[in-house]
């Protein structure tokens, strides 16, 4: 698993980040990643859902589109935490939306190891089936803030497959692997 620091942003900021959302009110989970968004430096600006238009990402960060995915508070789930199937299911929605793609846990009960786990699912599924548009992808939790290159770790597990002399994997994004709901 490889992380990533810059992502696929490749601006350079010099000074405070600016937040937009004028084009659509943002829910609490999506505002609270412009936020930590805009902490960054970056300039986020909210994108209006269009009717008929298909999955569109939430935000557009320094020219990136950005789609956030959320979790319900451990409550609001009745005691249960996240698991790494739902982390994954998450991320394969994501694709189809935006370039980065952030998780925002909450106060969820989701864990770092529950994290990693639905990523490395997601990144199993995407070698199967493609990334669509995600070159990045972040989850936020409570205490933890991961973020990871899908590019790379799909490329390596590619590589680790085509030295099995496994056939190259087919790509059709309307198959979900098993266990994995859209």
């Amino acid at each position: 698993m490889s992380a990533t620091a810059q992502g696929p942003w490749q601006c350079r900021h010099s000074g405070p980040g600016t937040y937009d959302e004028s084009a659509r009110r943002v829910d609490h989970p999506e505002y609270a990643v412009a936020q930590l968004l805009v902490r960054e430096g970056h300039h986020v600006r909210s994108l209006p859902e269009r009717a008929g238009a298909g999955k569109t990402p939430d935000f557009v960060a320094c020219g990136v589109m950005v789609e956030v995915k959320s979790f319900q508070s451990l409550s609001e789930r009745h005691g249960r935490a996240p698991t790494a199937e739902g982390v994954a299911n998450k991320l394969v929605v994501a694709s189809e939306q935006g370039a980065v793609g952030v998780i925002f846990a909450g106060a969820s009960g989701l864990s770092v190891a529950g994290s990693r786990a639905g990523y490395m699912m997601y990144c199993q599924h995407a070698v199967d089936h493609g990334l669509g548009r995600l070159k990045s992808v972040r989850v936020v939790g409570q205490g933890f803030d991961l973020s990871f290159d899908p590019v790379a770790d799909v490329r390596a597990a590619w590589q680790a497959r085509a030295g099995r002399g496994q056939p190259h994997p087919t790509r059709r994004p309307e198959q979900r692997p098993r266990g994995l709901r859209p």
